[in-house]
């Protein structure tokens, strides 16, 4: 018995061992692309009267992204670091503690002071009731389809 790899055999054994390579390559694209236009979704709409309405901007701006590649997947993260943001996103109901600070009193008894008072305010605990408002997971809920198609479409892209 003799086994004998001609040249056109030669090079689909090489093709096919490049297809791993071709196919994360092109994995870390299309995954580049859906991070960044999710990301683009939350701060853009989510975060921006849709869901919640902006006070500062700390949450909308600490909306980040990343791609990275681990042994046998190329995983794309959408998220926020932000302490408050979970109490948003799954909502929160019990206690919290507000730390000591210094308050500006522009307004006392009803009547405009003549120039602003900083006042100093101790800790104290109050009660918290935040319905669920979720920016991160409904989001991705309405991106399932179009991501998978993506991812998909990127594969068969790969191996062409």
């Amino acid at each position: 018995m003799r086994l004998v790899v001609s040249v056109r055999q030669e090079a689909l054994v090489a093709m096919l061992r490049g297809y791993p390579d071709r196919l994360v390559n092109r994995l870390v694209v299309v995954m580049n692309r859906l991070t960044l236009e999710i990301q683009s979704q939350v701060k853009g709409f989510k975060l921006s009267g849709q869901v919640l309405h902006t006070q500062t901007g700390t949450l909308r701006r600490s909306i980040n992204r990343e791609v990275r590649v681990v042994p046998g997947m190329v995983e794309g993260t959408v998220g926020t670091n932000v302490e408050y943001a979970g109490a948003h996103e799954f909502g929160f109901s019990g206690r919290v503690t507000v730390r000591a600070h210094i308050r500006t009193i522009k307004l006392a008894f009803g009547r405009q002071l003549k120039s602003p008072i900083e006042v100093s305010v101790g800790s104290f605990s109050r009660s918290a009731n935040l319905p669920e408002r979720s920016f991160l997971r409904s989001t991705l809920t309405e991106w399932n389809d179009r991501a998978v198609a993506a991812i998909q479409q990127g594969a068969v892209e790969a191996l062409k």
